[in-house]
């Protein structure tokens, strides 16, 4: 179906490529399905000439010319400054001229001159560009840095009292704070110490038992230590007794061998000999009831100690159980309380404390735990 009578879609072969029919028209667009508003005309562009006539018809603003050589305080001083050195040198070297009038060669007189007219002009160039309306400029300045200067202060000074103010209010409020907090922290303290009192009662009471059993099993066990040490005293002396005995015997024996050989026996020696042993033996002798009664007392006050023995069964299970932990954990020579003046309290909470901070999840040892078995090999 065409829309074109002319029109013919049964092209020949190769239609491209030969020449068309002589009154072959192409056929019309297929019409759309929707409505194509037409096309917004293309906008109007300004040409560079209308902007070069709309630039020119703008009015001109008056251009600002800077000073090309602005007063500055610090140039104005180091003028002043090579001003007054150039003429103390100028002053130096007339003295030196006076002095040496009669002395300074032609030369050095004229060099001399000539530098002084050098510093004059340097001099007057200076001073050429210093005139009332420049003075009148560094006035200015000066009152305006002096001005300067005296704002900057009085707004440090303000600015330090408003500072001071702040923390002057900052301090207040942080004390009325601190009222507070110290307040709350004296009930809470006040509240623990009250209940700590109560169970530090109940724990020294439970230390005062336990102390005074260790006390009287160490008192027991220095008994038995001094008992023993009077013991061997007393076996020492007894036997000291009994050499001096027989030396008596074996003196008298040699006396009666030398008499059977008919030698001469000193009396004097004899009689010397005998006093100097029974000194000895009295003094042994004294020193044996010393013992003996020493021995008696000590005796008496075990046997008293043993009469006064009240620790129940139960109380000396405990404390051989604890005797045993002690001793499987810090060895029979370790006093794991001596750097808490003998306070188990103190010593338990610092190790409770340092087991949490090796393990934090660690928990206690289970009563009744049993302990593994020594090594025999």
């Amino acid at each position: 179906m065409s829309y074109n009578s002319n029109f013919d879609s049964n092209f020949p072969p190769n239609f491209t490529f030969h020449n068309p029919q002589a009154n072959f028209i192409p056929p019309p667009p297929i019409p759309p399905a929707f409505f194509i508003p037409p096309n917004a005309p293309p906008p109007i562009l300004k040409q560079d000439q209308d902007y070069v006539k709309q630039y020119n018809k703008l009015p001109s603003k008056p251009i600002k010319h800077k000073d090309e050589h602005p007063i500055s305080i610090s140039e104005v001083k180091e003028k002043l400054r090579n001003l007054v050195l150039t003429l103390n040198k100028i002053k130096d070297k007339e003295i030196y001229l006076k002095e040496n009038t009669n002395t300074i060669s032609e030369h050095d007189w004229t060099s001399t001159l000539s530098d002084i007219e050098k510093h004059k002009s340097i001099i007057k160039d200076s001073m050429a560009c210093i005139n009332d309306s420049y003075l009148d400029m560094l006035k200015k300045m000066l009152a305006k840095r002096s001005a300067k200067r005296l704002r900057m202060k009085r707004l440090k000074l303000e600015r330090r009292l408003e500072k001071k103010d702040r923390f002057k209010e900052l301090e207040e409020r942080s004390r009325k704070i601190d009222e507070n907090l110290q307040k709350i922290k004296d009930d809470i303290i006040k509240a623990e110490q009250e209940r700590s009192r109560k169970i530090d009662e109940n724990l020294q009471k439970i230390k005062d038992d336990i102390i005074k059993a260790e006390q009287e099993e160490e008192a027991k066990l220095q008994a038995d230590m001094v008992l023993r040490e009077v013991l061997r005293k007393k076996h020492d002396a007894k036997k000291c007794i009994t050499k001096l005995d027989a030396l008596v015997k074996l003196y008298k024996a040699r006396q009666n061998t030398a008499k059977g050989r008919g030698e001469s026996i000193s009396e004097k020696d004899a009689e010397c000999f005998n006093n100097n042993i029974e000194k000895l033996k009295s003094l042994w002798i004294q020193k044996l009831h010393s013992y003996e009664k020493e021995e008696s007392e000590l005796r008496a006050t075990l046997n008293q100690d043993k009469g006064k023995d009240t620790i129940s069964t139960k109380d000396a299970e405990v404390l051989g159980n604890l005797a045993k932990w002690r001793r499987f954990l810090f060895g029979s020579d370790c006093t794991p309380q001596a750097d808490f003046q003998r306070d188990v309290g103190k010593f338990i909470t610092r190790r409770s404390q340092w087991d949490q901070y090796i393990h934090s999840e660690g928990s206690s040892l289970p009563i009744g735990w049993v302990l593994p078995d020594f090594k025999t090999s």
